[in-house]
């Protein structure tokens, strides 16, 4: 699957906007603050037109919010950030960073009554024995398969079943996106946008 060419212009318009605004202070940087600058830059710029693809096609982008969200929580990144998203994309980011983590807090208090409290348990039918074990054991296999899945991409943590699913082909896309325009750009070659 391919992104289509308009989310590969607005991407690669993104993080050309992004790397300039990094590189003004590329002077005073070493290299590690450089390589993390272009991190940061191409990740900011992939979610930035994710999100304006979101909003043309009603769909669910948020990996994208959970991602830059992800780099407003660090101290070091806000000038970056401030450079790359203006100030007023930067405070938005940074209040849904804020949010995102007494949300997921009181997620982690309603299931810990949950299970301290014994309900959701579910009564097990009088199937045979090996019949059962097979079944939990292919059930945990999924539920862990999954939770390595939510902990991959960004925002993953709060999705479940089919939204999980929609959201990581969405991200895959988008960092297979990234990686060909990141060499295009090292090669010194013309992207194929269309």
């Amino acid at each position: 699957m391919h992104a289509p060419s308009k989310f590969k212009k607005a991407f690669m318009a993104q993080l050309l906007l992004s790397l300039r605004a990094a590189g003004q202070a590329s002077k005073s940087m070493g290299i590690r603050e450089r390589r993390d600058a272009v991190r940061l830059s191409s990740d900011v710029a992939m979610a930035m037109a994710s999100a304006a693809r979101a909003r043309a096609a009603p769909r669910s982008a948020a990996w994208a919010r959970a991602l830059v969200a992800r780099h407003a929580a660090e101290r070091r990144n806000e000038a970056l950030m401030r450079r790359i998203m203006g100030g007023a994309g930067y405070e938005m980011a940074a209040a849904a960073a804020r949010s995102r983590k007494g949300e997921r807090s009181r997620r982690i208090v309603r299931r810990s009554r949950r299970v301290c409290s014994g309900a959701g348990r579910k009564r097990r039918s009088s199937l045979t024995a090996s019949g059962c074990s097979a079944m939990a054991a292919a059930r945990r296999m999924v539920r862990a398969r999954l939770q390595v899945l939510r902990s991959l991409v960004p925002g993953g943590e709060g999705l479940r079943g089919f939204s999980l699913l929609t959201e990581t082909l969405d991200y895959v896309v988008c960092l297979r996106t990234q990686v060909e325009l990141m060499q295009c750009l090292c090669k010194g070659s013309r992207p194929q946008l269309g």
